[in-house]
């Protein structure tokens, strides 16, 4: 044994020529029979002192800097320096005179006892190149400084090994000169000093175009810290850790990135992988294949090295029990005890480091793959993303019908869950290295110990090994599952957010609420079902072990007839112990490997299965002969299409709802498939489309788009597209926030920013699709005039989309589609445009009506203002805005994480009250006590047993053995129903919060979103949930299990040895203090880290969103990945600084704890011959785990701490103040005292509405948006708004729904105020139409009715009332054979049944179509009220005709007793209506009958005038009154 520990170390000794006589020679000569098993340690201090491995040293350093001069290209510019890459003065001169001295005191040594001279050899040369390494360029420096640090490490260790080993044999007498003593002790100093002087930095030589797109800035701490620093100490990280300790670190305060982490370095590398591999799980072995090649070798040191402790306490035992006739002195034992723990931790924790590091690099590096791949593909079809949902498994288990999921959503899920899944899989790298190589030293231990027992107790080992694996099988095909209910979940999620408002306007809440938990149901079974195998995959894996050593000491004392002395039986169950965590640890980590693997074929099907996006050839705007399709199973393309556009001229294509009018632009950009003929296309493309994509900036971003700004160009835009009025209105103007989809504005408002940034652009071709849908006549007229008038579109090619009349006859093409066919062609080349007409004294200056959001993007803002410490932030200027906008983007990610608050570190009491009772949680906590019992217990026992030797009570093995077992197998079942407690506890405790959290958001007022993007909310739903479901609960645990085991065994160790509790108390002290100095900064770091991840998300979610317009512009691709790479180095910089904190406490306790065990050893030494050695053993056995128990406990006590802040921020989330205050009105029941307060029953019975005297707000601190509002709308009357945008319209309809707040007056809906019931009950009682229809993944069964309330016979009845209508086919008999139940087809071209698939919103629907959808969604809810909110704006005049005619057919079949309200901005359409009220600056302008209105001459007939149909109008209403 003394040879299998020891023969690691090496030497140092005389020189070759003239050897001393070794000092040990006449000892050694004497006791070599007695001391034959230290034979080698004498020999070894003979080789050193031989001077060989000093020359060896010396010419091997020579010869490699020999190689280096010669290789060396002198002809390269020189690197430039920094502060960080010059000479320290301090430390480059105490390295100087340690060397000199170390030198000197060597050259007198080898004087005065000779035979040194080739130790004075290898100083002097380590002093010359000392010396010549100050002279020269940077990279020379480099490159002899470690030379001379090599030299100088290796010839210590030489040394040490001459000199000092032989003092190891208690025989040895002879002592060191003081001059030798003084040698070592300087050469020691320089090698001290050279580990803890700073490295000088070299700049990276990489490729041109990456440095041009790193930032330019000084290297990290990182790359200068010292050798100490970096591997020992972390102590680059201090300063960070005690700014944490006393205030919260911001994000600029955290460490910088190094060079090597930078997002376009990584990214770089893995593509460069990619494309010398195929699959993905070699393409991420190849990019990291350094990382986990360090990760293998310092996991092999760890997992061997840990074994010297084992062996000292073996050694220390044996001692103890027959001091008299050791041979080595107990300090070796004591010295080894510390060396094992120690060299463990630096090794370990250097494993971790580069583990985390990999994390870092996997997710930045595969996120940018993702992302760019997205940018550069065409989006997936649905059969493909089920089959990356189920990639990797068999048909077996899968659901007939998978969950839907959007393709963001999907893709958001393989960048956030599937990217972690991949870098979760890392230790795969301890169990295939350090593991087996720890496994097969503890084997070789145990059978030194005891003998063939050893085989057969690890035979049997081996031979249950598979039933784990069988286990872990079954456990990947769970893992597989549950992704897939991931992705529908967090797609589900993204979905209903993304469309909150049209969940909020029909009181869905219930319905989707109801569908998201049913999707969460599905999962949280899953993760059941996978807790369960983890926890009887860990009880196996315990047990085996366990089994395997009772079978050892059976067959030891029972078929072998020998004792079972103390030293054999603790260090074997020390052993023992180790293989059961060696095992234990190689399941759970085989399962991140599993799901891993998992993730790695999703990604796999991902990248086989895109298809690039169409390039056409660079030429003038010309489509010949082609046939365009959406994708490849759609059945509607354009067939035969032959345009050629007018360039430099205004190109028009109109036609009916669902011709094919979209595609056709979309065939242009290239986003359809083109199956014949030929498109050229410049490569510059400015793109408006149907539904206006805007980013979550400010208005000015979102019209520079990235480019350049130009203010006179800028002003011009904004003057065109009629924003100036609007901006006037917003407090921050054009450095106003937009919101999430463009929240804070109205429709028209988006239209025309959206339409400012393709005019701001410079691009040659500009392709407009319907801009004019959402604007009214007048502000349509203004825009023609500025825009397409003027001198902006000069020389620049516009294809515009449009169904106004009067818009073709002045175009230079115009293009009429019918069926996906040109219908026909007209060219009017040298037409002249003209403007029209606009009486400047009525056009409404006011600006009043915007979204519900608003009001909470000037809270918001006042809000960060606050936080920021600057309160100034209201003016007119823009410029005076730019820089606290800017500021307060920057801060995004510091800002979020202030509003998470501090979290207590007691709070996980908090947590523990939703493990579903007190009781539970008071139960997990006593399973913790017994389990821990039984295992302290087990020890116990083994000590007894062991001591009735000394007593000759040992006789009846069968009842030590038995009982012995008994007390094992009892740890490993308590041990189980502990993980059961917590698991169960934990597991509730997730499905509340997230049911919680789910409501919380559902029940919010609409304005909470414009101040909270979906991606956080996302982030929180995906990453913060999938803590509670995994990790928090297991460091619960950990927690509490560690701190009851100290106390157990504190308790063992102090009884034997009550002095041992001193060093434990002040171990627990130091560990305490650096644990709080470590969790301050930490929690902080995990708050920044959590925050970061937001608007990654947030930006990839955005890009997906608008890709069409991204990829449409030269280079904005690019740009938009320059971005995510901004975001994901914020992102970096925090996680590295939060793993890395982890680093810094650890190795302290590390160091710390091991003393204690070095004291345990101290005391155990000096209690020799008086206290039993059975005892000693157990208070040994228990004091070396005890350092490994402190670390993890405060460790896991930190991480809990850390882990608390997903459930803090998932709680924060689900405790948010809900749009409907609990109390806030009466129980509506049949009996009520006050009669006033009594909801009529069957209310509503008509669709009267009133308005008294109304003033409207969105915020009770901010303007009036409405004012004085004085309207009656009687039963069956069909009432139209109309106005300029911005006069009020949508703040009218908002106010019938409760989103607004009603200052002063009432409002009546069938004779009852609306603020006297609740919300929900007044949005079921009635029905909007809004202008973008919005539909969401399932059939079209599901879309009308979500709460699945309606009979089937109403809502077919609804579809069959809309049949005809854009090309709306409806059958009713529901064969499913007609219809797309798969998704695969556009849904025009088949007809529709209730079980028709609708993908997300609704993409295999035409535009008319999605609208049509939305009309029998109204119809079916049969409302006595129906409000209309131009939803036929973007509609062909014979769609919106067929619309008007099913509302005119439904108001009539009800009775008259239904009331029909539209905001239109096209006159034709509601020419017939009843009433009509004429909206201006927030006041009713005009109201009455639209004849009336005419004949009073006032705004309305000025309306009609200019919108361009003034002759069809005056017809229609001259012959209505002529009827």
């Amino acid at each position: 044994m003394d040879q299998i520990f020891l023969t690691s170390s090496s030497a140092w000794g005389p020189p070759p020529l003239q050897p001393q006589r070794y000092p040990g020679d006449r000892h050694f000569s004497l006791n070599q029979h007695d001391d034959a098993g230290l034979q080698w340690v004498h020999e070894l201090a003979q080789f050193a002192q031989t001077g060989y491995l000093q020359l060896t040293i010396v010419v091997v350093s020579f010869l490699l800097l020999v190689r280096y001069l010669l290789q060396r290209a002198y002809a390269k510019i020189s690197l430039p320096e920094t502060n960080a890459s010059t000479i320290s003065p301090p430390y480059e001169i105490c390295s100087q005179l340690c060397r000199a001295a170390a030198l000197a005191l060597m050259a007198v040594a080898a004087v005065q006892l000779g035979g040194k001279w080739t130790n004075t050899a290898a100083l002097a040369y380590a002093f010359l190149m000392g010396l010549l390494r100050l002279f020269n360029d940077l990279e020379w420096r480099h490159v002899a400084l470690h030379h001379v640090n090599f030299v100088l490490v290796a010839g210590l260790l030489v040394v040490v090994l001459g000199e000092l080993l032989p003092f190891v044999d208690v025989t040895y007498s002879e002592r060191l000169s003081p001059v030798m003593i003084a040698s070592i002790a300087t050469l020691a100093a320089a090698v001290f000093v050279a580990a803890c002087t700073p490295r000088e930095w070299l700049p990276p030589s990489i490729d041109l175009d990456l440095s041009e797109k790193i930032p330019t800035r000084e290297p990290s701490p990182e790359e200068t810290c010292s050798w100490v620093g970096y591997y020992l100490t972390f102590g680059w990280l201090t300063p960070l850790l005690l700014k944490g300790f006393r205030r919260q670190v911001m994000i600029d305060e955290l460490p910088k990135l190094p060079w090597y982490d930078e997002p376009f370095v990584l990214l770089s590398r893995v593509l460069a992988a990619r494309a010398k591999s195929r699959r993905s799980f070699t393409t991420v072995v190849r990019y990291l294949s350094t990382e986990l090649t360090s990760m293998a070798c310092f996991s092999i040191i760890a997992y061997t090295v840990e074994l010297l402790t084992p062996f000292a306490m073996y050694k220390l035992l044996e001692y103890i029990g027959d001091a008299e006739g050791a041979r080595v002195r107990p300090w070796a034992w004591i010295v080894l005890l510390f060396l094992g723990p120690v060299l463990r931790s630096i090794a370990f924790q250097q494993y971790v480091f580069v583990g985390t590091r990999i994390v870092v690099r996997v997710k930045a590096a595969l996120t940018q793959e993702l992302y760019y791949k997205a940018m550069g593909s065409m989006e997936l079809d649905d059969d493909v993303f089920a089959e990356i949902a189920a990639s990797g498994g068999s048909d077996k288990n899968k659901p007939k019908k998978p969950q839907a999921a959007t393709a963001s959503g999907r893709l958001a899920n393989l960048m956030s869950a599937d990217v972690d899944a991949i870098w979760g899989g890392r230790d795969i790298m301890m169990v295939l290295f350090g593991v087996p190589c720890g496994t097969i030293a503890v084997v070789i231990g145990l059978y030194n110990l005891m003998g063939w027992p050893a085989l057969v107790g690890t035979v049997a080992m081996l031979a249950l090994t598979p039933l784990p694996l069988l286990i872990s099988r079954r456990m990947m095909g769970i893992q597989r599952e549950m992704k897939q209910i991931q992705d529908a979940r967090i797609s589900a999620v993204s979905e209903y957010l993304t469309s909150i408002r049209a969940i909020k306007y029909f009181a869905w809440e219930d319905a989707i609420i109801d569908k998201i938990e049913a999707i969460r149901r599905g999962e949280q079974n899953k993760i059941w079902g996978l807790n369960i195998l983890y926890i009887c995959l860990g009880q196996l894996t315990e047990c085996i072990p366990t089994f395997a050593l009772l079978l050892m000491f059976g067959l030891h004392v029972i078929v072998r007839k020998e004792r079972l002395t103390a030293e054999i039986a603790f260090t074997s169950i020390s052993l023992v112990r180790t293989l059961r965590r060696n095992l234990s640890m190689s399941s759970g980590l085989s399962r991140h490997f599993t799901a891993a693997l998992v993730s790695l074929r999703r990604l796999d099907r991902y990248f086989d299965n895109t298809t690039p996006v169409l390039r056409h050839p660079s030429g003038p705007l010309r489509i010949e002969d082609a046939t365009l399709r959406r994708h490849k199973k759609a059945a509607f393309a354009l067939k035969d299409i032959s345009i050629d556009f007018v360039e430099g001229g205004l190109n028009v294509v109109t036609g009916p709802s669902g011709s094919g009018k979209s595609t056709l632009l979309m065939g242009i950009l290239g986003e359809t498939l083109l199956e014949s003929g030929a498109v050229t296309c410049p490569k510059d493309v400015a793109y408006a489309s149907q539904s206006p994509w805007l980013q979550n900036e400010t208005i000015r971003q979102n019209i520079l788009f990235n480019i350049e700004f130009e203010q006179v160009r800028y002003d011009r835009v904004i003057e065109a597209c009629g924003l100036a009025i609007d901006m006037n209105e917003f407090p921050e103007r054009d450095e106003t926030e937009v919101g999430e989809n463009g929240t804070s504005l109205s429709g028209g408002q988006k239209s025309r920013v959206a339409l400012a940034r393709a005019l701001y652009s410079k691009a040659p071709v500009i392709l407009l699709d319907d801009i004019f849908s959402a604007l009214d006549a007048k502000t349509s007229a203004a825009l023609w005039k500025e825009a397409f008038c003027g001198d902006l579109l000069r020389s620049r090619t516009v294809v515009l989309v449009s169904q106004l009349p009067w818009i073709a006859p002045q175009a230079d093409l115009t293009v009429v589609l019918e069926n996906g066919q040109i219908k026909d062609l007209q060219q009017n080349i040298g037409v002249t445009r003209h403007v029209v007409t606009i009486d400047e004294a009525i056009v409404d200056e006011g600006n009043v009506d915007t979204t519900v959001e608003v009001a909470a993007t000037n809270t918001a803002e006042l809000n960060a203002a606050r936080l920021n410490g600057a309160a100034n932030q209201n003016g007119n200027a823009a410029n005076g805005h730019t820089k606290t906008a800017e500021a307060r983007r920057q801060d995004e990610v510091t800002l979020e994480a202030l509003k998470t608050g501090k979290t207590g570190r007691m709070q996980f009491f908090s947590y523990m009250r939703y493990f579903g009772s007190p009781f539970h949680a008071l139960l997990a906590i006593f399973m913790s006590v017994l389990s821990n019992a039984s295992f302290v217990g087990t020890t116990l026992w083994l000590a007894i047993w062991v001591d009735a030797y000394e007593k000759d009570e040992s006789y009846n093995v069968a009842f030590y053995l038995g009982i012995y077992a008994a007390w094992t197998f009892g740890d490993t079942f308590f041990n189980g129903l502990t993980y059961i407690c917590y698991e169960r506890g934990g597991w509730y405790a997730a499905r509340t919060l997230h049911s919680k959290f789910i409501r919380a958001i559902m029940g919010v007022p609409l304005s909470w979103f414009k101040a909270t993007p979906i991606g956080r909310i996302v982030n929180r739903l995906s990453r913060d949930i999938t803590s509670l479901d995994t990790a928090l609960v297991g460091m619960l645990r950990m927690t509490i299990e560690n701190a009851v085991r100290i106390c157990f065994q504190s308790l063992a160790v102090s009884t034997v040895l009550p002095v041992f509790m001193v060093p434990v108390a002040l171990c627990c002290i130091a560990g305490l203090v650096a644990g709080e100095i470590y969790t301050r900064t930490a929690v902080a770091t995990k708050r920044l880290t959590s925050s970061a991840q937001s608007p990654v998300f947030a930006h990839f979610a955005d890009s997906l969103a608008g890709l069409a317009i991204i990829r449409a512009r030269a280079g904005m691709p690019a740009t938009f990945g320059n971005q995510l790479a901004d975001k994901i180095r914020v992102l970096e910089r925090a996680s590295e600084a939060q793993y890395n904190c982890n680093r810094w406490v650890a190795l302290r306790i590390d160091m710390m704890t091991t003393l204690v065990t070095v004291a345990a050893g101290a005391i155990a030494v000096s209690k020799a011959g008086v206290v039993a050695a059975g005892l000693v053993g157990f208070s040994l056995s228990n004091a070396t785990t005890l350092n490994l128990l402190i670390v993890f406990m405060i460790r896991a006590m930190n991480e809990v701490e850390v882990e608390l802040q997903s459930y803090h921020r998932v709680k924060e989330y689900a405790s948010i103040e809900p749009e409907e205050k609990v109390g806030e009105y009466k129980e509506q029941g049949a009996y009520s005292d006050d009669p006033d307060g009594a909801l009529p029953k069957n209310w509503p019975k008509t669709g009267e509405i009133e308005f008294r005297d109304v003033t409207i707000k969105y915020d009770p601190e901010g303007p009036e948006i409405l004012k004085n509002i004085n309207l009656k709308f009687k039963a069956g009357q069909r009432v139209a708004v109309v106005g300029r945008t911005g006069s009020g319209k949508s703040t009218l309809i908002l106010s019938l729904l409760r989103f607004t707040h009603i200052v002063s007056g009432q409002i009546f809906f069938d004779g009852v105020d609306i603020t006297s019931f609740p919300r929900k009950r007044l949005r079921e009682a009635l029905t909007i139409i809004p202008q973008e229809a919005v539909l969401f993944n399932g059939d079209v069964g599901s879309n009308l009715d979500p709460t699945d309330k309606v009979p089937k016979e109403i809502v077919e009845k609804a579809l069959d009332y809309c049949s005809g209508i854009a090309s709306f086919q409806f059958h009713r008999d529901g064969d499913r054979m007609n219809a797309d139940t798969d998704g695969s087809h556009d849904a025009e071209s088949l007809g529709i049944t209730l079980s028709t698939t609708v993908k997300a919103k609704g993409e295999n629907f035409s535009h008319g179509q999605r609208q049509v959808l939305s009309l029998c969604r109204a119809l079916v809810r049969k409302s006595k009220l129906m409000l209309l909110d131009e939803a036929t704006a973007s509609m062909d005049y014979e769609t919106d005709q067929g619309i008007q005619a099913v509302l005119r057919k439904e108001l009539s079949e009800q009775g008259g007793d239904r009331t029909l309200v539209t905001i239109a901005h096209r006159l034709k359409t509601i020419i017939d209506y009843d009433q009509v009220v004429v909206m201006s600056a927030g006041s009713v302008l005009e109201f009455g009958s639209p004849k009336e209105l005419y004949e009073a001459k006032g705004q309305f007939y000025d309306m009609m005038r200019h919108s361009g149909e003034f002759e069809d109008l005056e017809s229609l209403l001259v012959g209505e009154a002529k009827r």
